[in-house]
């Protein structure tokens, strides 16, 4: 049986995933948990694709959260793989249709939003949203 570069980047991706796991052990979870609350330890990843990592909203993201550019797939504007260490409770709360995670791309900040508070409505299939700049890096850029 032939292996195809396709089959190799399935493999490798694979392989990346599993080496990136296996450094969860180290890890704390990098989302939001309120002020003065020790984030617990990390239990898996939140992944999210991006795009041209020339594009000034991606200067202040840690390097070490930015992983994998062979998950691109042939897709020109895809360049890595933000990934970002979480625990088993806000993984949960990705999947609980009434909480919603703000994440901004710039500052590496997040923000937790019950569905039902919030002035907007965001529809239930929505868990995540991010943010090319929010409210703590605006108030930064402008001091």
């Amino acid at each position: 049986m032939r292996e195809t570069d396709e089959d190799l980047g399935k493999l490798d991706e694979a392989l990346n995933f599993f080496i990136a796991k296996m450094n969860l052990i180290y890890e704390k979870c990098h989302l939001n948990h309120g002020i003065g609350i020790e984030p617990p330890d990390a239990t898996n990843y939140l992944c999210q694709k991006i795009g041209d990592l020339s594009a000034p909203i991606y200067d202040s993201i840690d390097p070490a959260l930015l992983a994998i550019p062979e998950l691109s797939n042939g897709v020109d504007d895809i360049e890595d793989v933000l990934r970002i260490p979480i625990c088993e409770e806000c993984a949960a709360g990705l999947y609980d249709e009434d909480w919603l995670l703000f994440y901004c791309l710039k500052c590496n900040s997040s923000q937790w939003l019950i569905k039902s508070k919030a002035k907007k409505l965001y529809p239930h299939w929505e868990s995540i949203r991010f943010l090319a700049g929010c409210p703590i890096c605006t108030i930064k850029d402008d001091e």
